[in-house]
């Protein structure tokens, strides 16, 4: 099996090598940085499905699913109203001065909005740190389950993925994200159905879904509906593939209709999730994706379920490394691609040797979580047409400051959302006239 596994992989890193090669070869400086700012509306559906259901996703909606059950759709239907907001109302906001603008970043639209720097680096800031929580999930992951497989070891398995990620952003950039996107979203959607009905049965989803796990408090449960429809605001890559679409028309209708497969995907996690809640109780919330894998799924399977898993840390992590790299070049004096690619670089090296002294997936899962949601209050503020820099920037401290207090009072747990929320809509209601 382990032969199989590794052609398997093999091919498809070969594949993606060969999409970002062939658009190395014709691209511009703008297609490089941004892809062109002319992706039509398939494109960015592709591009935002893949980057929405990542590697991470597979591991902490199964997990959460397992110690939550049904208690998960509230962030799945958190997630679909965040989703719809940002496509219908949010999106041709941010679209509409980011040609003229040359926007690159999330702070590029917060400085359009404010004409505040210091609210310019705080959003490019807060938001690297964000993204590069959800970089961490995925590599961590992907770590784990070619580690449990035994295709290498864990630490071996962490570098040779990012290295992988590394070599086909440096060929193209922000158009490989996207391209290598598209193939990605087709690997990730088909080999989900597929594995899922191996794994859990297409007579068993009622069985599935009356089954009676840990009760869910309500504070749970709000969280994770605040966490779905709130963080998408504060996710730079979103604001990225908002100024790479070709016009509004196509942004709005691409980023709205990738609510559908995202919305089946997180279904079938969760039922994946709760499968395994009613059939192997007492195991880790952060193995149970792998432990599906090992202990339901046919063996004649498990290369392309591997590709699957190996499709959705290439198609988070590529978009996560290239966002927090040019968030680093944007603010740098001097030729642009080159500073993208020694941020890629650098950023790649962290991510390895963080990865490998903190493993625990699920605990990073729910701190990136917790501050998703520091920029949340604040950008919808600045979208709505808020232009007070303070405003923003007190908001963003506040959540901050009540990530660190939550998690010495309740610890790394989805209950976090709801102090972060709170203390970031507070902040709104102050101002600091030297910031504005």
């Amino acid at each position: 099996m382990v032969v199989s596994l590794t052609i398997y992989l093999v091919l498809y890193i070969l594949a993606l090598f060969a999409i970002s090669f062939y658009v190395s070869r014709r691209q511009t400086t703008e297609d490089f940085l941004i892809s062109g700012r002319n992706r039509g509306g398939w494109q960015i559906l592709f591009s935002k499905f893949a980057a929405g259901i990542g590697a991470g996703y597979f591991i902490t909606y199964t997990g959460f699913a397992y110690e939550y059950g049904l208690g998960l759709f509230s962030m799945l239907l958190g997630l679909i109203a965040g989703y719809l907001v940002f496509a219908y109302w949010a999106s041709p906001r941010i679209f509409r001065n980011s040609k003229e603008g040359r926007f690159y970043t999330i702070g590029h639209f917060v400085f359009d909005r404010t004409k505040s720097k210091t609210a310019m680096y705080v959003a490019d800031i807060f938001s690297s740190a964000i993204l590069f929580g959800w970089l961490l999930t995925g590599i961590i992951g992907a770590g784990k389950i070619i580690d449990d497989f035994g295709l290498l070891s864990y630490n071996w398995a962490v570098i040779i993925t990012s290295f992988v990620v590394l070599v086909y952003l440096l060929m193209a950039g922000h158009k490989a994200v996207i391209l290598t996107d598209i193939v990605q979203s087709f690997v990730i959607f088909f080999l989900l159905i597929i594995i899922t009905f191996s794994i859990v049965g297409s007579d068993n989803f009622g069985e599935i879904l009356s089954f009676q796990g840990a009760s869910v408090d309500i504070g749970v449960f709000i969280g994770f509906f605040l966490f779905g429809i709130l963080s998408v605001f504060s996710y730079s890559d979103r604001y990225q593939l908002a100024y790479a679409a070709k016009n509004e028309r196509n942004l709005r209708h691409g980023l709205g209709l990738a609510i559908i497969p995202i919305a089946i995907a997180g279904f079938f996690l969760l039922l994946i999730g709760m499968f395994m809640a009613s059939n192997s109780p007492g195991l880790d919330s952060g193995l149970i994706f792998t432990e599906a894998l090992r202990n339901f799924l046919p063996a004649s399977l498990l290369p392309l379920a591997i590709v699957l898993f190996f499709a959705g840390v290439m198609s988070s992590a590529d978009t996560n490394i290239y966002a927090i790299s040019s968030h680093y070049a944007m603010h740098r004096k001097g030729e642009k691609i080159s500073k993208v690619r020694a941020g890629t670089i650098w950023l790649t090296i962290i991510t390895s040797i963080v990865a490998i002294l903190f493993p625990n997936v699920v605990d990073v899962s729910i701190l990136a979580g917790g501050i998703s949601l520091t920029l949340s209050f604040g950008m919808v503020y600045l979208i709505a047409g808020g232009r007070k820099a303070s405003r923003f920037v007190i908001s963003s401290f506040f959540a901050l400051i009540a990530v660190i207090i939550g998690i010495l009072i309740f610890g790394i747990e989805p209950i976090l959302a709801l102090p972060v929320l709170f203390a970031g809509a507070i902040g709104l209601l102050f101002r600091w006239k030297k910031l504005d």
